[in-house]
């Protein structure tokens, strides 16, 4: 059998593992018997990979190494660089990152994510440090910077089907969320934090019914997300407010049973939309 033809065969059986049409011990098997005496060369196309990491491969250390320098060197040294060229090199950073990124999407998806979610940290990091060495008023233009990368973050998550950056994207809008309402109500109690949050999170489990015959991806990242905020009244009030009642524990535990409850006694309906 020619190397094109195993080539498509061993990516046909990924395909199978990931999205568990067969069980993973017979995609092992049949991975070894199609992968025989190619399994080096495979493992070498994926600079990075969980396989790469595990097998120690000294090209993925090191571009992990050199990787980490490079962020290291351009946070540290961007305070040297001119306002413009500052204005200039954000942008050109994180496209290259997500232009790479979504380059290797269908090929390498690990190092997609890692790609994206650096180039995102670069965009939201490297702006707020702009805003904050050249003193401009933080109340306003941080939340703006915030606003547009979570915009952006989201469309294109939506567009590449990338559920790190719509992670990102929808972790972004809910601190802006929370603390707008930390702002105007700072002294909420906790039950209109309920009021405030819990609509929310059913929303987002709502887009996640709406979306599963589109991508698994999709619906997966909106139900957990759904999920995530559904315990935000008490991490608001825990963190964003500095308030703790005394029955704080007893108030998490409740939530933890019913979100418990209500996920057992509809198991059928949102395991279908997350791995339709």
């Amino acid at each position: 059998m020619n190397q094109d033809r195993r080539t498509v065969i061993l990516d046909e059986i990924e395909y199978w593992r990931e999205n568990r049409l067969l069980p993973e011990h017979y995609c092992d098997f049949l991975s070894n018997l199609y992968d025989v005496d190619h399994e080096h060369d495979r493992g070498d196309k994926k600079l990075l990979s969980m396989s790469s990491l595990k097998q120690g491969n000294l090209r993925t250390w090191l571009f992990i190494f050199l990787m980490l320098c490079f962020i290291c060197l351009v946070v540290l040294y961007f305070s040297a660089f001119p306002f413009l060229m500052q204005l200039v090199s954000v942008p050109i950073f994180a496209a290259v990152c997500y232009i790479s990124g979504i380059r290797q999407q269908k090929r390498n998806p690990v190092a997609s994510s890692v790609l994206l979610a650096i180039g995102s940290f670069l965009l939201l990091g490297l702006g707020i440090m702009i805003i904050h060495e050249h003193r401009l008023e933080p109340t306003f233009w941080i939340p703006v910077l915030v606003i547009g990368c979570a915009i952006i973050w989201c469309i294109m998550g939506y567009v590449i089907s990338s559920p790190i950056l719509l992670y990102i994207g929808f972790g972004a809008l809910v601190l802006l969320y929370g603390g707008f309402f930390a702002q105007v109500k700072p002294d909420a109690s906790w039950i209109m934090l309920q009021a405030l949050w819990l609509p929310l999170s059913m929303l987002f489990v709502w887009f996640s019914w709406l979306v599963h015959h589109r991508g698994r991806k999709l619906a997966a990242v909106y139900f957990t997300s759904g999920l995530a905020i559904w315990f935000m009244p008490e991490v608001d009030e825990t963190l964003l407010r500095g308030h703790m009642p005394d029955i704080f524990a007893v108030l998490c535990i409740v939530k933890i049973a019913l979100a418990c409850i209500l996920l057992f006694v509809l198991r059928k309906k949102w395991i279908v939309w997350v791995t339709a």
